[in-house]
């Protein structure tokens, strides 16, 4: 039994010693750090480390000796906030019989003691150092001149917020807790615009915004990167001078390290002078400059006669208009586009003068009227040439001449001389419109024309195709006959079904949009009918050659195909289908949307697809860049390389109109007796002016190697011609 005893009385030593070495292995109390380190009453502090009790009642923390709230507990946070009545001292955490001292919290007022960057545009970071940031109420605001900033990040002591746009400049200030400290002013910069836009090296250009520095040395201005040069400053302006290495790209102003991108700045070639007419007259002229990159702001350009400064009428691109002003000598003119300068020819200042030509384009036999000064009231007296070729005169007073246009005419600038006296007047052109053909070769509902090197005609007529004279005088029946089929061979023994269109190549093959036959012919100068691509799975509608010898065909219902030169792949491009013939320039595909009024693009290079000239489902008859000129029912579409224009038969407006294919400009040609008026159809011919046409939207329509139209009018059963060389 005493054994007994004593065993026990060892077990519970046993157990003892075990409790208490369990005790000294527990988790020990440790504050490690707390954060924010500072604040005002109500801040809530996060307090990190070991051994805390997760029962909130169980933790008891200070303020350098104030009792605080505990919020939330777990055995390493403890959520709490500085007591009303705390101050400055350390934080004391005791959980159960234990105690830790952290760290010092600082009691503190709001303020503001500093801001970096002081300057810099919309979107720039900007760091708000201070104290007393840290909210109990919900989270700090900051105003930058008034206006809400977005705060990035934030503690009791840094915001780092973000600028607003169009905040202008003013201070900033902070909100916590319903207390406003103000801190210094920030200086908003922004770029609104430049003028001009464009420009090229030595180019002077002004900067509007604001936030910009006074002094000329602290603002750096860069265009695309490259460095300007600065001439003066205010804060609201700037004025430089484009560098040498301009490149297109954005206008960026640094100041204090802190870059400000405005709008871009475009770089375009000097301005060139082509024709200027008259070249002569009196003081109080009208002079007509033609050429390129003037600009359509009359204040960017500048003509020059001698020195003297004209006054500008009007300013388009390719063409100013200006008159001499008293006190102007005989001397050199020179244009001035946005600093970029360019010397034309010499105008002479003299009684003798050619003002204006009207019309300035006709064919032998059109009457024009020469408006001018210094002329002999007798007729004979006055000796008028257009490159060299005697015009009759029929009527003169002192002001104006009336003449006839002889056979023969070329384009040329009207020369006159009077006594002693000789003037150069205005460029007359060579063109107008004329009866080309008339006769039976042209029928109802007829689609597809070309013309070769030599000056033929071509003409489907559904199974097939005739040869017209160069002169329009007669033709003969190239290939196919009145049946329907589908058989090669040469000249009649071949059978065609349902031609569409018709394309030449550079060696003068002849290509054939065979449409019920899905395919594609190819016939040689001796008539010689081959198949070139057959199986095609949408009737080809329309068909063209680009340079390389690769054929493009259109359905009406799927879009473009690109077969290659040797007629062994085929390629989809575009998917919209076709109404009417389109062209091929430079990589790109357009065509004609003649419902929408509309012309459209598909680049086969990027893929890209969208309208390029005339504005969707707002037709009108209106001249002018994209966006402001207007088709109405636009269908066939040439492609000329002489005048690098596209035309399209403007069905609505009666019309032959023409499109820039680099930039989407609408021009007319001719067409509605120049009224401007739609559906002003006739069958008048005479100058482009005057004449008044009837062609279909989708007719046929083609350009010879010089540069001539021709187009079919297929219920007056001919075809026209607009010499334009």
């Amino acid at each position: 039994m005493k054994q007994f005893i004593y065993f026990l009385a060892g077990a519970m030593l046993m157990l003892a010693a075990c409790k208490k070495d369990h005790k000294e292995v527990e988790t020990p109390l440790t504050v490690s750090n707390f954060m924010p380190g500072s604040g005002n009453p109500g801040t809530v502090v996060t307090i990190r480390g070991t051994g805390f009790s997760r029962t909130l009642e169980s933790n008891e923390v200070a303020f350098n000796g104030t009792a605080a709230r505990v919020v939330s507990a777990n055995d390493s946070v403890l959520v709490v906030q500085a007591p009303d009545k705390g101050t400055t001292g350390p934080i004391t955490v005791k959980s159960g019989d234990r105690t830790i001292q952290g760290g010092t919290y600082t009691y503190q007022a709001l303020s503001i003691h500093g801001i970096t960057p002081a300057n810099g545009p919309a979107g720039t970071n900007v760091y708000i150092s201070g104290a007393g940031f840290t909210a109990t109420d919900g989270p700090a605001e900051v105003t930058i001149n008034g206006h809400a900033a977005i705060i990035a990040n934030s503690n009791d002591t840094l915001l780092v917020v973000i600028v607003p746009a169009d905040a202008g400049a003013g201070a900033i200030e902070v909100k916590v807790n319903g207390t406003h400290a103000t801190g210094p002013a920030f200086n908003y910069q922004s770029i609104a615009q430049i003028k001009p836009v464009k420009g090229g090296a030595g180019t002077q250009v002004t900067l509007t915004g604001s936030g910009f520095d006074p002094v000329v040395a602290n603002n750096q201005v860069s265009f695309n990167g490259a460095v300007a040069t600065v001439v003066s400053a205010t804060a609201t302006s700037l004025v430089v001078i484009a560098p040498a290495n301009v490149k297109t790209g954005p206008v960026s102003l640094t100041m204090n390290g802190q870059k400000t991108t405005g709008p871009v700045f475009t770089q375009v070639p000097p301005p060139s002078v082509k024709t200027v007419a008259p070249l002569s007259g009196p003081v109080g002229s009208t002079v007509t400059i033609m050429g390129d990159e003037f600009s359509d702001i009359t204040d960017e350009d500048s003509v020059f006669i001698n020195g003297t400064a004209t006054h500008i009428l009007s300013a388009m691109k390719g063409q100013l208009v200006v008159t001499v002003p008293p006190g102007t000598t005989s001397g050199t003119l020179k244009v001035v586009v946005n600093g970029q300068e360019v010397n034309g020819p010499r105008y002479t200042v003299q009684a003798l003068g050619v003002a204006e030509l009207l019309p300035d384009n006709g064919l032998a036999g059109t009457v024009i009227r020469i408006r001018g000064t210094g002329f002999d009231p007798v007729a004979a007296n006055n000796h008028v040439t257009i490159n060299g070729l005697a015009l009759t005169i029929n009527t003169a007073t002192d002001t104006v001449l009336t003449a006839t246009i002889p056979t023969g005419i070329t384009t040329g600038a009207l020369q006159i001389t009077t006594g002693s006296l000789s003037a150069t007047g205005p460029l007359f052109r060579r063109a107008g419109v004329s009866l080309f053909y008339q006769g039976a070769m042209v029928v109802a509902n007829q689609r597809g024309m070309a013309i070769d090197s030599k000056g033929y005609v071509y003409l489907s007529a559904n199974t097939k195709i005739y040869r017209i004279n160069p002169d329009g005088s007669g033709g003969t029946l190239f290939a196919g006959d009145d049946n329907s089929g589908n058989a090669n061979g040469t000249g009649g023994a071949a059978r065609f079904n349902g031609i569409c269109g018709l394309a030449f190549d550079a060696n003068d093959n002849l290509y054939v949009a065979d449409g019920w036959n899905n395919s594609v012919r190819k016939i040689t100068q001796a008539g010689v009918v081959t198949t070139f691509y057959s199986g095609i799975e949408n009737p080809p509608r329309y068909i063209t050659v680009d340079p390389s010898g690769n054929v493009y065909i259109g359905s009406e219902y799927n879009g473009t195909y690109r077969i290659s030169a040797d007629g062994s792949q085929i390629k989809q491009l575009s998917r919209g289908g076709f109404s009417s013939q389109f062209t091929y320039v430079n990589g790109s595909v357009f065509w004609s949307n003649t419902d929408g009024g509309a012309v459209y693009r598909y680049n086969s290079v990027t893929t890209e697809v969208g309208l390029f000239a005339g504005t969707f489902f707002q037709s009108g008859y209106v001249d002018g860049p994209r966006g402001v000129g207007k088709l109405d029912g636009p269908g066939t579409l040439v492609y000329d390389p002489v005048s690098g224009l596209i035309y399209v038969i403007d069905g609505n407006n009666a019309s032959i109109r023409s499109i820039s294919p680099a930039d989407g400009t609408i021009g007319t040609v001719t067409g509605s007796g120049g009224t401007y008026e739609p559906w002003h159809t006739g069958n008048k011919n005479g100058t482009l002016q005057e004449a008044l046409i009837s062609p279909a939207s989708a007719g046929s329509m083609a350009v010879d190697r010089q540069g001539n139209i021709y187009f079919v009018e297929d219920f007056l059963g001919q075809i026209r011609k607009i010499t334009l060389r």
